[in-house]
């Protein structure tokens, strides 16, 4: 049994080896397949959303409300390119979503005047490969982290170690310029994760 249980760590830790080896599009595959990023994904596409968010926007990361209905929010923000640079304006429009309800899906226009600039849409030093890769156990850590949100209370070891895992992917890809837009989505959420992964959003100053 002992030597069993050795040689399925074994096998588990070369497992870990190759996938951490693995390229872009290995990691791109597996992202695209989650159900909770293909959810997401779809909310630009719905009936309430199509006129509002151009195809070139980009989107920030789901964050679970605390409403009761299982819903998650995004921001759409502008991006301004030039050669060899990319940066993100401030949001312009705010989407809603249900987990497994697309019919629910709604955005609505947010910010007065013209959209600001909020700096690189994505964290400097960051690979493709490696971007890929946090983003794939961003959106595995969610789903499970939000489950754990939506039931309330203090969620199990298995739920801790998720929450510390989103918060790791999470503070690792989100847009810097963008941190308060995301606290302002739900600052409830922001605290629960701070108190179960010791690690969270800074809460912006006011004003």
């Amino acid at each position: 049994m002992r030597s069993e249980r050795i040689s399925y760590a074994a096998l588990a830790s070369i497992a870990m080896l190759m996938a951490a080896c693995k390229g872009s599009d290995y990691w791109l595959d597996k992202l695209q397949a989650d159900p909770l990023y293909r959810r997401a994904e779809e909310v630009r596409q719905s009936e309430s959303c199509a006129k509002l968010v151009a195809m070139e926007f980009g989107q920030t990361f789901p964050v679970p409300l605390s409403d009761g209905a299982q819903r998650f929010k995004v921001l759409f923000y502008p991006l301004v390119l030039s050669p060899g640079k990319t940066e993100a304006l401030t949001p312009v429009v705010e989407g809603s979503f249900e987990r497994g309800a697309s019919g629910q899906d709604r955005c609505a226009s947010v910010g007065a005047g013209a959209p600001q600039l909020a700096g690189a849409p994505v964290p400097a030093g960051l690979s493709m490969t490696a971007y890929y890769r946090a983003e794939v156990r961003l959106f595995s850590s969610l789903d499970r982290v939000a489950a754990a949100y939506f039931k309330g209370g203090t969620p199990t070891a298995p739920g801790k170690l998720a929450a510390a895992d989103f918060a790791e992917a999470f503070l690792t890809l989100a847009e810097p310029g963008l941190l308060p837009y995301y606290y302002r989505l739900n600052p409830d959420f922001w605290e629960w994760l701070r108190r179960q992964a010791g690690r969270s959003i800074a809460k912006p100053s006011e004003g």
